[in-house]
């Protein structure tokens, strides 16, 4: 009786080691961070997603800038000046001819003097385009549809930001399962080295069965110190994605059971050919590209405008002081030697490029969503293996330690099985994880933002 007591008592202090080895991992320090927070904290404030929002505002200033080009010009030219010597005119009699009556234009030989006094001139000028209001319009929707690129790219980066996110919070998880797993052998083997120690004292075991068993320790104590590092590495980059001080010391919540709705594969990835951000975006260049060659071609286009221009001069005295002038501007240029035929093949070509890129992205999405629902579909299997073989090890478990009690079973096996149910549920955790890691990667490529 007194030897199956010490006997349990070995066992609750050895389970209790484990359970506080388990809590040391799980609660060293810091807030509690659940999936959805770290998301949240990552779309707010990752740098390389606040880059490309930056670069949808640039985008956006762009088009604003395009569009005020359908607005009227306006134009002030100053030109202030002074002679550096004086200038002399001179006209001989009758050099404007002679005018019966009058007599001769100048009537003598006449010399003007021009001073080195400062001269000024303003020319200011309105002008409204006409006919290049149509370029104008194709350039404000190529404009458009360079910031709906911006956009997507600015939403695939936010999609693999939470998927990255989603990926490492996993990794985390599957790390300190690791090491629960790893303090439960290390205790298991701290154990039986102290009972063979007492058993080869006694002469009833063998020496190289003790040797044994301290290096399977050894190997599991550096695991151990792999498997820490593993971890802080691993919080240091989520910290990163976070966008917070890398140092930030916090604790990811356990995932628990498999919440997963079925959906239709087929509608799935239709709906998927439709929201994907590469494929929204290969089609925008497709776009594009067209109107890049409907712009070129629209040079061909001539220039009308309406323009007001108002002159002043100062000090000129042989000029009127103020010209006002309304009238029409026209340029156009009527041979360009098949310029413009030759930049609207290439642009064509341009266009022929980005349609075979858009077919060429649908089919890897084909190919991606599929592969990642056949691995979504694997993981799902391979959970359910796991969470059987976890539920025959505990019940293995259960009926050794009830044989252990009637003095049925050995202490060992009774460690090794506790030791066998710790790799089990080490098993099932990394199962788990395997799964949602795949359920992650298979919205990625849906091209949908879900938390869980």
């Amino acid at each position: 009786m007194t030897r199956r007591m010490a006997a349990c008592c070995v066992i609750s202090l050895l389970l209790a080691s484990v359970a506080d080895g388990q809590s040391a991992v799980t609660h060293a320090g810091g807030e509690r961070l659940s999936l959805e927070a770290a998301i949240r904290q990552a779309v707010e404030n990752n740098r390389q997603l606040q880059t490309a929002r930056l670069q949808v505002e640039s985008a956006e200033a762009d088009l604003a800038a395009t569009r005020t080009r359908r607005l009227p010009a306006f134009q002030l030219d100053v030109m202030g000046s002074q002679l550096l010597m004086p200038v002399d005119f001179s006209f001989p009699q009758a050099a404007f001819g002679t005018i019966p009556g009058v007599g001769p234009i100048p009537p003598t030989d006449t010399t003007f003097s021009v001073p080195r006094q400062p001269t000024m001139y303003v020319f200011t000028q309105a002008s409204q385009p006409i006919s290049q209001l149509f370029k104008i319009g194709l350039g404000i929707s190529g404009a458009e549809k360079a910031r709906d690129v911006a956009r997507e790219r600015a939403r695939g980066e936010q999609l693999t930001i939470v998927n990255d996110v989603k990926r490492l919070y996993f990794a985390i998880l599957q790390t300190q399962s690791a090491l629960s797993a790893t303090t439960e052998a290390i205790a298991l083997y701290r154990e039986l080295d102290k009972t063979l120690q007492v058993r080869v004292a006694q002469k009833v075991a063998l020496r190289s069965d003790a040797i044994d068993v301290q290096v399977r320790l050894a190997h599991e104590e550096l695991s151990l110190t792999s498997q820490q590092n593993l971890l802080a590495s691993q919080r240091e980059q989520l910290n990163q994605l976070l966008g917070r001080d890398v140092r930030t010391a916090f604790e990811v919540e356990d995932i628990t059971g498999v919440a997963f709705q079925e959906r239709d594969p087929d509608a799935s990835l239709a709906q998927a050919l439709q929201n994907r951000p590469d494929l929204r975006e290969a089609r925008l260049k497709v776009e594009r590209a067209e109107l890049d060659r409907r712009l070129t071609k629209a040079e061909r286009i001539p220039e009308i405008s309406v323009a007001v221009s108002y002159t002043s001069n100062f000090n000129i005295d042989v000029l009127p002081a103020n010209l006002a002038v309304l009238g029409v501007q026209f340029k156009w240029e009527p041979f360009d030697w098949g310029r413009v035929s030759h930049q609207v093949a290439s642009k064509q070509k341009v266009v022929d490029q980005a349609r075979l890129a858009v077919r060429d992205a649908e089919d890897r999405a084909v190919i991606d969503i599929n592969t990642r629902y056949r691995t979504l579909a694997e993981k799902r299997a391979l959970l359910n293996v796991a969470r059987m073989a976890q539920e025959g090890a505990r019940e293995k478990l259960r009926v050794k330690t009830n044989l252990f009690k009637v003095q049925a079973a050995l202490l060992p096996d009774v460690l090794q099985l506790r030791a066998d149910m710790a790799n089990t549920d080490d098993e099932y955790q990394r199962a788990l994880v395997a799964f949602w890691t795949a359920k992650a990667d298979y919205d990625l490529a849906l091209g949908e933002e879900v938390i869980r």
